[in-house]
């Protein structure tokens, strides 16, 4: 049996009960359309906020009737615009604390920006899956085995850097502390940065991102050390080519004597090698600038060749030619980028030596 308290025009009800051998007391009213339930362990104090509550609802009472005609068209045109069963006092609740914590923005533009970035009908593909099929994309356009693979590697070693995460879940911030933390070199870093980066912007074309949300592209770049170039000396050369087999020489011969870069000496196949003609052809396909060029092949080049020519077959069989040479290196160390920087070292010192003689 409940007890009301009444100030004459609302209504408070008092509810006795026992819970657990211990007297509760309850508080029962409406406000705002809805019923409102309070507890309390003393009868006194159920009371002296029960005289509190009507005596707030008398003054919502004394403010409704107050309010002027425009109050209450208002009032009435917010009832409409609402969603069914959802109170206009908690409608206006939400509202000032979405202003508040925007400050200048306004709640439309964050109602816009939040649906360009977050569409319905976006997919969200895993990590993993994005990695397959962004490799797969580079192998489609005829990109190099050695950039397919690169591109597999570091999109792979994000997904496994944010397990169970999509595209549009990664920030620019989180991907800069992820690879700032891993130890590996600034040369290296830069080049996943740039791998993401395009990896992002082929996401934007295929819709699973947002145009202009790619978050790699504003990552930080890392500042590479300069190292200085190293050169083998002649007498290194032959004992390189000396030492090496049958398989291996190629590689050691066209990359000192021709200039080929190593990943151009990895593409390269013995029909494009024309010893009688003297001139190896690099195909646009195979070219770092992507443009064909032709290579003459001097006379110590054609010496080394002639031997192990082949009518068609890789120039390099070789799992990995750079670790197979430097096998062969004999009380000096094997120079990274060695073979081309040789060449083009002492191409230049024949040329300059061309130009001091008289005419």
């Amino acid at each position: 049996m409940a007890t009301e308290i009444s100030n004459g025009r609302q209504t408070v009800k008092l509810y006795h009960s026992v819970n657990r051998g211990k007297a509760m007391y309850q508080l029962a009213y409406y406000a705002g359309g809805r019923r409102v339930q309070k507890n309390f362990a003393d009868k006194s104090e159920a009371k002296r906020v029960a005289k509190q509550i009507l005596g707030e609802l008398s003054n919502d009472a004394e403010a409704i009737e107050a309010m002027a005609t425009p109050e209450l068209e208002s009032l009435i045109a917010a009832r409409r615009v609402l969603a069914p069963n959802y109170a206009l006092h908690v409608a206006v609740e939400e509202h000032a604390l979405a202003i508040a914590k925007l400050g200048k923005a306004t709640l439309r533009e964050a109602v816009e920006f939040f649906l360009r970035h977050h569409r319905a009908d976006m997919p969200r593909l895993p990590l993993g899956e994005i990695s397959e099929q962004f490799a797969h994309s580079r192998e489609q356009s005829g990109l190099s085995p050695h950039y397919v693979f690169l591109c597999r590697k570091f999109t792979r070693r994000l997904a496994e850097a944010f397990p169970g995460l999509c595209l549009s879940d990664l920030t620019t911030a989180a991907l800069d502390n992820w690879l700032g933390n891993l130890k590996l070199g600034a040369t290296t870093k830069n080049d996943m940065r740039r791998v993401l980066g395009t990896c992002g912007n082929w996401a934007e074309r295929q819709g699973h991102l947002l145009k202009g949300t790619n978050p790699f592209l504003g990552m930080m770049r890392y500042k590479e050390e300069k190292a200085a170039v190293s050169i083998f000396n002649p007498e290194q050369i032959a004992s390189l080519l000396k030492k090496a087999d049958a398989a291996l020489r190629p590689y050691l011969a066209i990359g000192a004597f021709a200039g080929l870069r190593t990943a151009e000496l990895h593409r390269l196949d013995w029909s494009e090698i024309d010893l009688d003609r003297g001139f190896i052809t690099v195909a646009a396909s195979k070219a770092k600038t992507r443009r064909r060029r032709l290579v003459p092949i001097s006379d110590n080049l054609k010496l080394w060749l002639t031997p192990i020519r082949q009518a068609s077959g890789p120039i390099v069989v070789h799992t990995c030619a750079q670790h197979a040479a430097r096998t062969k290196c004999e009380g000096f160390a094997w120079a990274k980028n060695g073979l081309r920087h040789s060449f083009i070292s002492y191409r230049l010192a024949v040329l300059r030596s061309l130009l001091k003689r008289p005419t």
